[in-house]
């Protein structure tokens, strides 16, 4: 499948990314990732840096948001805190991702204020 038939979501390179821990972060392969930013120099990503990040299915990330897990957050405080299911975190995170540490982070549709 050709790359150019995904839109991207541009995202900032911060101190300690892996294309690794962007690809599990937003649930995309990492050779996806590499064939949308064919110019990157995967070995001396740099902070700020940009890529291109495919967004997949209908799903865009206009409508999804990271949260990061504060300590004493459970599965159930954060449905309920943003109105979701069991069945949307998983359809957006990786089931490994749901298992709750302070500072890991699931992505969530985002809340209608």
């Amino acid at each position: 499948m050709d790359y150019r038939e995904y839109s991207c979501m541009v995202y900032i390179i911060k101190q300690g990314d892996t294309l690794y821990s962007i690809s599990r972060e937003y649930n995309i392969p990492i050779a996806l990732i590499l064939r949308a930013n064919p110019y990157v120099d995967i070995y001396n990503l740099q902070v700020g840096d940009e890529l291109c990040v495919p967004v997949l299915g209908p799903v865009t990330w206009q409508n999804l948001m990271s949260y990061e897990v504060e300590e004493g957050d459970t599965l159930e405080s954060i449905m309920d805190k943003f109105g979701v299911t069991l069945e949307e975190l998983l359809q957006y995170n990786y089931p490994s991702d749901i298992i709750l540490h302070a500072g890991s982070t699931l992505q969530l549709p985002e809340l209608d204020m």
